[in-house]
């Protein structure tokens, strides 16, 4: 019995070291969850008055991104389009207006105004909306009169408009015409400023013009009395006062 007993004990020390052992070979690392990063990079593009932010997908560490910030083209919607705005953002990489799209309705251009031309032609001036345009149509208010410009126009001449008429322009695309932006005609006004400075002026040579006048006549009364003056005084000196000769 005592053997047995010794034999137990054997076995259970044994047991007790063989898993001490495994408890300390087993390495700590493996009890931990491996560390990730992950970074978030925002771009911003700024472009008239509209701000977009753009989340990249989170990349690996140790790689890192430029930052690029894209400017707007060199774009006037109330001028007229030598070259069109996607062809300088092709070339450039710049960004042009969004559009609506040639789906959708254009939105009304921006009348802006109606101008007498130095050949007596009435030119009518507009803008642009942000929206796909095929055409622009000018018409009178009655309707009789219409006149069609290229998408890249901003101005054209109406002739034969009288004054006081309703002048409309309207965008157009395949899907259909915009609403009218409409101005009525009058004859341009007169600067006030220049219309005064033009009376001054009048009346100052007016008056530069009678003080000269004025001047000339008191002359010419002084020269004819000192004439008089000197034919008296040159008279026969064979007459006296007292008779002697």
């Amino acid at each position: 019995m005592l053997l047995v007993s010794q034999v137990k004990s054997f076995l259970l020390l044994l047991l007790c070291v063989m898993e001490l052992v495994c408890a300390t070979s087993v390495s700590p690392s493996l009890h931990q969850p491996p560390l990730t990063r992950v970074r978030i990079i925002e771009v911003e593009d700024d472009y008239d008055e509209e701000s977009s932010k753009m989340t990249h997908a989170p990349q690996s560490p140790g790689v890192t991104t430029s930052r690029v910030i894209r400017r707007p083209c060199d774009y006037d919607p109330c001028a007229v389009q030598t070259t069109p705005c996607d062809k300088i953002s092709a070339k450039t990489g710049c960004l042009c207006p969004g559009l609506t799209g040639p789906k959708e309705r254009p939105e009304a251009p921006a009348l802006r105004e109606l101008k007498l031309d130095g050949s007596g032609e009435v030119f009518v001036h507009w803008c642009a909306p942000r929206s796909t345009v095929t055409h622009y149509e000018v018409t009178l208010k009655d309707g009789n009169k219409q006149l069609f410009f290229g998408e890249y126009l901003r101005n054209g001449a109406v002739p034969g408009l009288k004054v006081g008429e309703m002048v409309c322009v309207a965008a157009g695309n395949q899907a259909g015409l915009s609403e009218k932006s409409c101005a009525r005609y009058e004859p341009p006004q007169p600067d006030q400023v220049a219309l005064s400075a033009g009376i001054i002026s009048g009346c100052v040579g007016f008056l530069l013009l009678l003080l000269v006048l004025a001047v000339v006549l008191w002359r010419r009364r002084t020269c004819r009395k000192g004439s008089m003056g000197d034919a008296e005084g040159h008279g026969n000196p064979s007459y006296t006062n007292d008779g002697a000769l």
